[in-house]
């Protein structure tokens, strides 16, 4: 906690808390300019369960910069997007419980900062518009505002598989990007993208800065139809999507070394695959209950299979609900939950059977790992939200616990999730 404090971001927020009523005050902002700052932290602990018990923590620092050229300069229907962030902490599910689904959603594997959007969009009057510039996957397609109602990985932000099957870049990774979207009207829409596939733009150092082309070794398509309503025009909003990705990168198997062989066995490295990773999702949302303003009951539902290249997870499926507003007085406070099935692949449980008995053990680990999360989001203020959770894990997968030999026990984890929104907290 002490790093967490010490860090200069952290400080560079404990200043805009400092000074964001003056701020606010003098406003200095132009219009045409849409300034975000955000921290969202996260602890962790599982008091049962997992390899060991312990306690884990990790934050983000989100800063986003719109600028709508129109109001600016003139420059009809088109914006600019610029976003930055920075990463620490370490992963419960990795460093305690040995599971590859992580409990908190802002940790991510490479810490540091990172350039995670620079776009150029354009508008035209008949319906379509076109986004090009560096952007993640996982910020245009399969996505909702509920997936984040919760702390776990498994829901937020993307709802799981996808990343782990298809490799799409995910916020806060991104990658040269083309995206075509057409609005028939104002609620159904369908769209198309194009994003650049190279892991390498991934690894510590890159920062996302590296703007190099052609140096990929895939490339990921993605395509998506929905149905969408909002409050104000629809007493009880819905959402609808359908879609699929397809990366020409095959991947490497979850079992095969290059010679046929159990990698797990051998102890050499997985073979790469030829043909193409393919993946479908279906996720909906509604609101099925309304009371005073925005006051309701929304049910939701996900699912993703996999369809092509053999890869980690074969399928998986959530559903739960997310009630808004729920004592007197408390209209913007949330209950939420949900429940989810990730099933992992023959290919991918036969592995982490070969491993266990190359260690020693005997049997294979279960092939579905259920993952529930109960949340209350506590709106202490304008801009600051605290959200107290409980999640359960039952058969988590021992993907890193390599030297595991039985099943590791199901884990209780108490979480704390924080969120400060410095725009709406100083009115900018």
């Amino acid at each position: 906690m002490s790093a967490f404090l010490r860090n200069p971001l952290f400080l560079l927020a404990g200043a805009a808390l400092a000074a964001g009523p003056a701020m606010a005050a003098e406003r200095g902002i132009p219009e045409g300019i849409d300034l975000t700052l955000d921290l969202v932290g996260n602890v962790a602990s599982n008091p049962v369960g997992g390899v060991e018990q312990g306690t884990e923590g990790s934050y983000w620092v989100m800063a986003q910069s719109k600028f709508d050229l129109d109001t600016l300069f003139g420059v009809h229907n088109t914006d600019v997007d610029a976003q930055w962030a920075w990463f620490a902490g370490r992963n419960l599910a990795r460093e305690k419980i040995g599971n590859s689904i992580s409990a908190q959603q802002t940790w991510r594997p490479v810490a540091g900062g990172r350039l995670t959007r620079l776009t150029v969009r354009h508008r035209f009057d008949n319906g379509f518009s076109i986004t090009a510039g560096r952007a993640p996957v996982n910020s245009y397609f399969n996505s909702s505002p509920l997936n984040c109602v919760f702390m776990s990985n498994a829901m937020c932000l993307t709802p799981y598989g996808a990343i782990t099957d298809l490799g799409i870049t995910a916020y806060p990774n991104s990658s040269w990007a083309a995206i075509l979207r057409y609005d028939f009207n104002d609620r159904w829409y369908a769209q198309g993208g194009a994003f650049d596939y190279n892991n390498e733009l991934n690894k510590a150092g890159k920062n996302g800065l590296d703007f190099s082309v052609g140096e990929g070794t895939g490339t990921i398509s993605a395509y998506e139809a929905g149905y969408q309503t909002s409050f104000a025009n629809d007493r009880l909003p819905r959402t609808y999507r359908v879609g699929m990705y397809r990366n020409s990168d095959g991947g490497k198997s979850s079992y095969f070394d290059a010679d046929g062989n159990s990698a797990a066995l051998t102890g050499k490295a997985t073979a790469m695959q030829d043909g193409a990773r393919i993946g479908w999702y279906a996720m909906a949302d509604q609101t099925v209950l309304r009371g005073e303003g925005e006051r309701n009951l929304a049910l939701f539902a996900r699912a993703y299979v996999n369809t092509g290249n053999e890869a980690p997870v074969d399928h998986f499926v959530s559903a739960g609900f997310v009630q808004t507003g729920t004592f007197a007085g408390r209209d913007q406070d949330t209950l939420a939950m949900f429940i989810s099935n990730t099933h992992f692949s023959d290919e991918q449980v036969a592995f982490l059977r070969d491993r266990r008995t190359r260690n020693g053990g005997s049997g294979a680990p279960n092939a579905d790992e259920i993952i529930a999360e109960l949340s209350y989001g506590w709106a202490v203020h304008k801009g600051i939200r605290l959200m107290p959770n409980l999640q359960y894990v039952i058969n988590p997968d021992p993907i890193y616990a390599p030297t595991r030999t039985t099943d590791i026990h199901d884990a209780l984890i108490v979480g704390l999730r924080m969120d400060v929104h410095f725009a709406q907290l100083f009115g900018w």
